[in-house]
């Protein structure tokens, strides 16, 4: 069967994480698997070591982080299979989770962009079938599979997900600068549909997911913080940028937002500075210009 897949992994400081997935899917090099691509945004932990034990893996480091949109790309670039399946280091698939997804997109033209089921590897829950936003930009993530369908359409998809390679050659790709970690995905998604594709769940593959994402606040630490903030804004400005959801954001969800912030770092000796640049995050979206989306596909 003709190699389909090309594997992009991007890391940083988890090498054990990056080993465990390694020793899992490099063994899988010649059957599906056409190439795996890690890259590396700085790490100062024992990353470079690891790799070298791994002489078939593609690496690519970078001097400095420049965080997970970014890293895509740069491994997107030099892919060549026929599909690109972007999957986190804190992940574990299932052996045939690669050709599903590849079988999945051979039999859907019309899906750009599919997403297993991701379950936490604590306790095998469904952590993610799919994510979806609503028009307040509020974020959800499907928990349920289907009992009548095998797949489902949704707007994006985080953490793991393949893409068709072919995309890239029209403009498609990961607009790193604007959003360079936080809120990529769900832009991803919309440059899908907007090269005329669907982004869907497949629910016969599945990953396992190494990290619970069960707060209102994920991986808090100055850079993600400031992200977090920065990017939210662009995404409303890029995507819904009309009064009714301006007000609900400066009301509702940014008051709220704060407020979560100060009881989830209540313990913390740092917690004054993260609050302040979670707020400066926010003014400088504000200040970001930022054209609203029409529909034109942008290279990253």
């Amino acid at each position: 069967m003709p190699k389909r897949v090309s594997v992009v992994i991007p890391t940083r400081n988890r090498s054990p994480m990056l080993t465990r997935l390694l020793e899992q899917i490099v063994p899988m090099i010649g059957d599906e698997l056409e190439q795996i691509i890690v890259v590396d945004n700085a790490s100062s932990d024992q990353t470079s070591e690891r790799l070298a034990e791994f002489p078939s893996v593609t690496y690519i480091r970078n001097e400095n982080n420049q965080l997970s949109a970014r890293a895509r790309q740069q491994g997107w670039d030099v892919a060549s299979a026929k599909y690109v399946c972007f999957i986190d280091d804190d992940n574990l698939i299932e052996e045939d989770a690669l050709a599903v997804l590849a079988d999945f997109l051979d039999a859907n033209d019309n899906v750009g962009v599919v997403g297993p089921v991701q379950r936490r590897w604590s306790d095998g829950s469904i952590w993610c079938a799919g994510g979806r936003i609503n028009r307040f930009l509020v974020v959800s993530y499907d928990k349920q599979v289907g009992d009548s369908s095998d797949s489902v359409e949704v707007d994006f998809q985080p953490n793991v997900f393949m893409v068709r390679n072919e995309l890239r050659n029209i403009g498609v790709g990961f607009d790193w600068k604007r959003f360079p970690h936080n809120w990529s995905e769900a832009d991803f998604g919309n440059k899908i549909r907007a090269a005329g594709y669907k982004v869907a769940t497949c629910f016969e593959a599945a990953v396992y997911h190494d990290i619970d994402y069960s707060g209102y606040f994920t991986r808090i630490n100055p850079t993600n913080i400031f992200d977090q903030a920065q990017s939210r804004i662009v995404y409303r400005k890029t995507y819904c940028n009309d009064m009714i959801t301006w007000l609900i954001f400066v009301f509702v969800v940014l008051p709220v937002s704060v407020v979560a912030l100060i009881f989830t770092t209540r313990t913390r000796k740092d917690r004054k500075r993260l609050l302040a640049l979670y707020l400066k995050g926010t003014l400088c979206g504000i200040l970001t210009s930022s054209k609203s989306f029409d529909g034109r596909l942008n290279a990253a």
